[in-house]
């Protein structure tokens, strides 16, 4: 809508209404009601977040600092840990130092992972999907939910030879174990032989 287009009078009351006046709208002597416009754009000042030091904890030399990404219990946290044995320091990542050596992450975004990699910088991160009834831990990732939708197999990323290989194993059932529902074991997938080059 132009401005400059409607009569005066309306052209004063929608500029008066965009500098933050209420302005009351009749028809005759009734009150219909009043008219306030809201900018588009906020006003004010940009505040960053405080950004908080890195916790510090205290490593023993040649432990290695395991960080979980995931929510899990403390008694599947304890578990973990007891697992992973006294060579590994197993933390929830609110409490893990920059310092960190492996993250472990279930399934995220890239722009999640981006963020991680960037608090975590030394660590390598490994995306897993976990599943343990005892413990009540449930963190599927695409995969695993295709497998319970009645997928039959998954092979994970590998040249053409080994997916042809992989795919044969499964059909003849040697691999059956690799290839089962979550929750079930699964072995490695055989590698396809190196072709003779020459």
């Amino acid at each position: 809508m132009d401005l400059d287009q409607l009569p005066a009078e309306a052209r004063t009351a929608l500029e008066a209404a965009l500098s933050g006046a209420e302005v009351v709208l009749r028809r005759g002597e009734e009150g219909l009601g009043v008219l306030t416009a809201r900018p588009r754009v906020l006003d004010g000042d940009v505040v960053e977040a405080p950004r908080l030091p890195p916790p510090q904890v205290e490593v023993p030399e040649g432990v290695l600092v395991v960080a979980t990404a995931m929510r899990l219990s403390r008694e599947a946290h304890r578990r973990l840990a007891d697992a992973f044995g006294r060579d590994f320091l197993v933390l929830d990542l609110h409490q893990a130092p920059e310092s960190t050596d492996v993250l472990l992450v279930n399934p995220v975004s890239p722009q999640l992972l981006e963020v991680l990699r960037a608090r975590f910088p030394r660590a390598r991160v490994v995306v897993t999907e976990i599943e343990d009834e005892v413990f009540g831990v449930h963190h599927p990732g695409p995969v695993g939910r295709m497998l319970d939708a009645g997928a039959s197999a998954h092979l994970p990323p590998r040249p053409l030879a080994d997916v042809v290989a992989g795919v044969r194993a499964h059909l003849e059932g040697a691999a059956a174990q690799a290839l089962e529902p979550t929750g079930q074991p699964r072995a490695a997938l055989p590698r396809a032989d190196p072709q003779p080059t020459g």
